[in-house]
């Protein structure tokens, strides 16, 4: 086994901003159709949303559009994953009606509703002016490019529907010791929203260090 020297949560690299986005800005890449017929990346829209409607939807987390246009959620349930449900997965939180990604969403940075300043980007839960952890700046999000399959080696570069990203590269298996959890793969020895297992998230407060949940690193 390769030697760690430190706890990292790169496999956190996915996470799309909470909420419905605005069609114009961002950074867009390749068309990619989604399982309800919309087209992400495509009509002006940043690469991971797709196109509903005439606006560009996150369907793994919007309810009203929860992995596929028009596929409502029903009243009382979240959107997960692109999955209707009770609970927030794959190491999301529940704020509010949504489900984010606490470790890189600008609007609930560590906790919810803490949003950064003006200019300050969120990584591994923390308001700054730098991506930590390996993670790089594309568009307002600190991801990984190794395993975001939305910036595949480098952004924009999304990866085909139902393939993902491993060592930066598309494919249909994950490698170098990752493995899938959803749409994506992730080091479940280091991975806090993926610790010894998917959807095995670590509480607050904890890192993942040989895929045990804990205050340390061991």
């Amino acid at each position: 086994m390769k030697t760690r020297t430190r706890c990292t949560a790169l496999g956190l690299a996915a996470a799309l901003a909470a909420g419905l986005a605005s069609c114009s800005g961002g950074e867009t890449g390749s068309a990619t159709t989604g399982p309800g017929g919309g087209t992400g990346g495509a009509a002006g829209c940043p690469v991971g949303l797709t196109a509903c409607g005439g606006q560009c939807v996150a369907t793994k987390i919007d309810p009203t559009n929860c992995g596929g246009c028009a596929v409502a959620c029903p009243a009382g349930q979240l959107c997960s994953q692109g999955q209707c449900g009770v609970e927030c997965l794959g190491g999301t939180t529940r704020c509010g009606g949504a489900c984010v990604v606490s470790q890189n969403d600008p609007e609930h940075c560590g906790s919810c509703n803490n949003g950064c300043g003006a200019g300050q980007l969120c990584s591994q839960g923390q308001c700054g002016v730098a991506c930590l952890g390996g993670t790089v700046k594309c568009g307002t999000l600190c991801v990984s490019t190794e395993t975001d399959p939305a910036n595949c080696g480098g952004c924009g570069n999304a990866c085909p529907q139902d393939q993902v990203c491993s060592a930066a590269k598309c494919g249909v298996a994950c490698l170098g010791g990752t493995a899938r959890c959803g749409g994506k793969c992730v080091d479940a020895l280091l991975d806090p929203a993926y610790c010894g297992a998917c959807d095995a998230a670590c509480g607050a407060g904890q890192v993942c260090s040989l895929g045990m949940c804990d205050l340390k690193c061991l």
